[in-house]
């Protein structure tokens, strides 16, 4: 989920820190911080939109790795039935149709709905990965969650 990250002071490739936004350089010490990107966030997910068994599934795993307060998961059993995604103004909504998966959007100022729009499963996961990108942006435990995403570590 990495990138490569020059330091600004000595030139050398910087390290990820263990939140995945802040860089270190080896030899000078310099420390700079990136913002996490939408599509790091949906390579790192490595989510099958096509696939909607696999989808639902990983998707709620991911979530409720570290966004239990923000997310909502109906399942029976190990089927995943909907996964609501709290992240105001946005709430994400997707659900099961016999073999298709339906996802809605709503923007919602002050507890009111003042949209709520059906959408393609491609563009509801596209911009759930920049609402998530954006609230990991301005919460650390959110980076560290998604800097976790795809990297098999446990932050242990």
């Amino acid at each position: 989920m990495s990138s490569t990250v020059q330091c600004n002071n000595c030139g050398a490739m910087m390290t990820p820190q263990w939140d995945g936004r802040v860089y270190t350089c080896p030899f000078c010490k310099t420390q700079m911080q990136v913002a996490i990107g939408a599509d790091q966030i949906a390579a790192g997910m490595a989510i099958d939109l096509a696939n909607v068994e696999a989808f639902m599934t990983k998707l709620a795993t991911t979530l409720s790795q570290g966004f239990t307060e923000h997310t909502q998961i109906q399942s029976n059993g190990a089927h995943v039935l909907s996964i609501e995604i709290h992240l105001d103004p946005d709430h994400f909504h997707v659900h099961r149709e016999g073999q298709h998966a339906v996802a809605t959007i709503k923007k919602v100022v002050r507890g009111v709905a003042l949209r709520t729009k059906t959408v393609s499963l491609d563009l509801w996961y596209t911009q759930l990965t920049q609402a998530l990108a954006t609230h990991a942006n301005t919460n650390a435990r959110a980076a560290w969650v998604l800097g976790q995403i795809g990297t098999g570590s446990s932050g242990r």
